[in-house]
């Protein structure tokens, strides 16, 4: 049995991507005890508690079940933030600080319970230190509690660089599930957020609750990615970048019916009740002020690629307004109320706050299907082609586009976005807007492309 406990100890390290030596793993259960040594066979009982026998570079480890938490584990306060597992005990490139599910188990933090004064935002899983490790586990409830334009957060990358957030999924609350105002060097990857929204702050607009975001402050703050990730469900955004300083790259993501309520059924595709801003990929958002703006000195050029956006409430693609042109490639936008804006604003100055036609951007292998509203154009709007460059879209003008039609995909079944995952926490495999070997898509190499 000693053996067995022992191999299994190094499989997690080996998993959390950390180096053994000096490590020590920490187990925590729902039928644990705080008052237990954290092995695994006397695990803990709470986040917390287990947290002060940890040092940078071991890991803990949650084994199967729901972990409810309430005021009494919330780790550290400001005057704005209840920051509820702060984790600041930081890792190295070579050992990271890691906090996992069990292999082949998968936990659930439940945050509905939290209370405290009424007066605190409230940050579930805290990153407030460099070379964090989140793998494994469901985060939902997580409550809003003031009144206004506020917001609570699953996973608030507040300080941390150079972290890693893993296979988790975020949903079933009213809080957005991952937001990072500073860090660099950060990957997000195979994460779902979900059925999300706030219908207490504002009543029931359930504005400010995104799937993803990033909106770090400085220009060197550079390398955050989010890969194979899906946002759906959620009552504002899926992924918004505004008033990000520094480039971000969304690589092989998805979001569908964003901008709507949820639903009892999360894979619902027939129910759309307004909420939010609702649109699938924000990008972009320095000419957003009617006052002079603080744009940095270089307006980062985001690179949104191999992306998928479904019947988003609003805009499917979009630059929000940038100050400067993106990357966007081999994206495909189907049913969403325009399928790419490339809107932009005219200057940093108050007289230029106007929208103009977007400039600066690269445009291509993107594929725009149908869209919602037949009585006007809306493949590609606010463009400016003088401006911008576009090449082998299905958009593309005269001879070089291609009319897509049905038969062009492998399938168009929409519930096919929300099949579970692998285990290993990667994409499901889909034919769902993926082109056929024999279609022009695939021949011209546009759209979903999985590597």
């Amino acid at each position: 049995m000693e053996k067995i406990v022992r191999w299994m100890s190094a499989a997690i390290l080996s998993i959390c991507g950390t180096v053994m030596i000096q490590a020590r793993v920490i187990y925590v259960a729902v039928d644990g005890s705080d008052s237990a040594d954290g092995s695994i066979s006397h695990p803990m009982a709470t986040l917390p508690a287990a947290y002060q026998l940890m040092n940078g570079g071991d890991t803990l480890c949650f084994r199967g079940g729901i972990y409810h938490v309430g005021d009494e584990q919330v780790m550290k306060t400001d005057r704005n933030y209840a920051y509820v597992f702060a984790l600041e005990k930081a890792g190295s490139a070579e050992r990271r600080t890691c906090v996992m599910g069990y292999p082949g188990e998968r936990p659930v933090f439940n945050f509905s319970a939290l209370q405290l004064d009424g007066r605190h935002r409230f940050a579930a899983f805290y990153l407030g230190a460099d070379y964090l490790h989140l793998q494994n586990f469901d985060i939902v409830g997580v409550p809003v509690r003031i009144k206004g334009h506020t917001q609570s957060e699953c996973v608030a990358a507040r300080k941390g660089s150079h972290c890693i957030v893993e296979n988790l999924a975020m949903h079933d609350g009213m809080a957005i599930g991952y937001y990072q105002v500073e860090g660099s060097d950060n990957l997000v990857i195979n994460c779902d957020a979900y059925n999300n929204y706030d219908d207490y702050s504002e009543g029931d607009y359930g504005g400010n609750v995104d799937g993803f975001g990033c909106h770090v402050h400085t220009m060197e703050e550079t390398g955050n990615t989010f890969r194979y990730c899906r946002a759906w469900r959620n009552s504002d955004d899926g992924f918004d970048l505004i008033h990000c300083a520094a480039p971000v790259e969304i690589d092989h993501c998805l979001a569908a019916y964003n901008g709507y309520k949820p639903t009892a059924d999360a894979h619902d595709t027939q129910t759309f009740e307004n909420a939010g801003d609702g649109n699938g990929f924000k990008a972009g958002g320095w000419g957003m002020r009617r006052s002079r703006t603080r744009c940095p000195e270089v307006c980062p050029e985001h690179y949104i690629h191999h992306c998928i956006a479904v019947r988003n409430k609003a805009n499917g693609i979009y630059s929000n307004h940038h100050l400067g042109g993106c990357r966007w490639e081999h994206n495909t936008a189907w049913m969403n109320l325009a399928n790419y804006n490339m809107v932009n604003r005219q200057s940093t100055e108050a007289e230029g706050c106007v929208d103009v036609p977007g400039y600066g951007h690269k445009l291509s292998g993107n594929v725009s299907w149908a869209y919602r509203d037949q009585s006007r154009e809306a493949h590609l709007v606010m463009y400016d082609p003088a401006r911008s460059s576009e090449s082998n879209n299905s958009f593309s003008p005269g001879a070089d586009g291609i009319e897509v039609t049905t038969d062009m995909f492998e399938s168009v079944n929409p519930r096919e976005m929300f099949l579970p995952r692998r285990p290993d926490g990667s994409l499901p495999e889909t034919g769902f807007l993926r082109p056929r070997p024999d279609s022009p898509l695939a021949l011209r190499r546009m759209g979903w492309i999985l590597p």
